[in-house]
């Protein structure tokens, strides 16, 4: 299975590679911001189906039009969470705050998108990766000094391979002023007293913390967690230049897989590979919610991986394959 492994990761490497070329259009449609906007929604890039992205074709089209009629590359500013990842084990493991498998499968689906529209744009795309640690902060109490060193590892990780053409960081801490944030206590008080969560969303604010909690603390997290995302949209609306995207598409953002196949948010856990019924591998998400569902080993590839990724953990099932999605 190694080998497997070896040959699955060397297909990942040779889409970086083959996504360098720019300035290659080789055809011009007549609907120029149209051709683009059905890409980004195809099956490869987008898990919605064609019917659920059409609520969101006016306004890309519009955002990726303006890029065109200015001859500059498609700008994408694309959210890929606070700067770390979740635990997959609070009680054991804590946060993790290094780039892994599945950032390289972000810069791997970026790079792939960006060949696609070379074909047609000639200046082609960008992404701008924003990572949103001041609402970590301001949430969940995440240090900045932690966030900062993700963000470090990130931008390495783009220069290894070789897609600072195509890909930036925007960076929360970086572009506004920590100061600026602020978490209102009588609204806290009031957005506490409505929420009544349930078991899953005490776990899951435990393993953004990197440890369980219990479900005081979890209705306080969340409840930070409504002011400081708001805040961090109100400013983030002043820098966006180009078309907003997350991971689960929300109802202003279009989802961008993140890995292939991927339909959720991978800061929640850790991207490895597994084999799925029918031998082939592909990318999962393990998280708290079904780590224990495989038998987990750390492949070191130090001759085809970039430096800043020190494995890849293979999955091997230790039940049959479920379609459980962790979103």
């Amino acid at each position: 299975m190694d080998d497997h492994v070896r040959e699955y990761i060397a297909r990942i490497m040779s889409l970086l590679r083959k996504g360098a070329a720019r300035g290659t259009a080789t055809s011009h449609p007549l609907d120029l911001p149209g051709a683009i906007f059905s890409i980004l929604t195809s099956r490869e890039f987008c898990y919605l189906g064609r019917t659920r992205t059409e609520p969101y074709r006016e306004r890309t089209v519009a955002e990726i039009a303006r890029n065109i009629q200015a001859g500059e590359p498609v700008r994408f500013y694309y959210d890929i969470g606070a700067g770390y990842h979740a635990s997959i084990d609070p009680s054991r493991f804590g946060l993790v705050f290094g780039v892994g498998f599945s950032e390289l499968c972000v810069l791997a689906q970026v790079a792939s998108f960006c060949n696609r529209v070379a074909e047609i744009h000639a200046p082609g795309a960008r992404f701008i990766l924003v990572i949103d640690n001041v609402c970590g902060l301001m949430t969940n109490d995440i240090p900045l000094e932690n966030t900062k060193a993700y963000c470090a590892d990130l931008r390495a990780l783009i220069a290894q391979t070789g897609t600072g053409d195509r890909v930036d960081v925007l960076v929360e801490s970086e572009t506004f002023s920590v100061s600026e944030y602020g978490i209102d206590p009588a609204r806290l008080r009031r957005d506490i007293a409505t929420i009544n969560p349930s078991p899953e969303d005490v776990e899951n604010v435990g393993r953004f913390l990197g440890r369980p909690c219990d479900e005081t603390e979890a209705v306080e997290r969340m409840a930070r967690y409504r002011q400081a995302g708001e805040m961090t949209e109100d400013r983030l609306e002043r820098v966006v230049c180009g078309v907003r995207m997350t991971q689960r598409a929300t109802g202003a953002t279009l989802g961008f897989r993140p890995f292939p196949g991927g339909d959720s948010r991978t800061q929640v856990g850790e991207l490895g590979i597994t084999c799925n019924a029918k031998g082939n591998l592909r990318p999962v998400l393990l998280t708290s919610r079904n780590v224990q569902r495989y038998r987990c080993t750390r492949l070191e590839y130090p001759d085809l991986l970039p430096s800043t990724i020190r494995y890849v953990t293979f999955a091997e099932a230790a039940d049959p394959p479920t379609s459980h999605h962790e979103k």
